[in-house]
């Protein structure tokens, strides 16, 4: 795989609550402090779970709200000015 469809794929994972990724550094034998590699932590599949629902309830919740407006709206437009 490329660089950037691995990337991809870690984002993903991340985004969906499902991994951790953390920025390493080392240290040479000469002192200098260099860019080390990513260490990746696994979370449990329950914070992942519950995530999803907070999105699945906060989309349910601007459908709600967005079809209110809309009825009053469309309450409006009925009644003479």
């Amino acid at each position: 795989m490329s660089a950037n469809t691995v990337r991809k794929y870690v984002t993903d994972l991340e985004e969906r609550g499902l991994i951790v990724t953390e920025s390493t550094s080392i240290t040479t034998r000469d002192g200098h402090k260099r860019n080390g590699t990513l260490r990746y932590t696994i979370l449990p599949i329950q914070n992942a779970s519950d995530l999803y629902n907070q999105r699945q309830l906060r989309r349910l919740e601007a459908t709600v709200e967005r079809m209110r407006v809309r009825k009053k709206l469309e309450g409006n437009e009925e009644r003479p000015a």
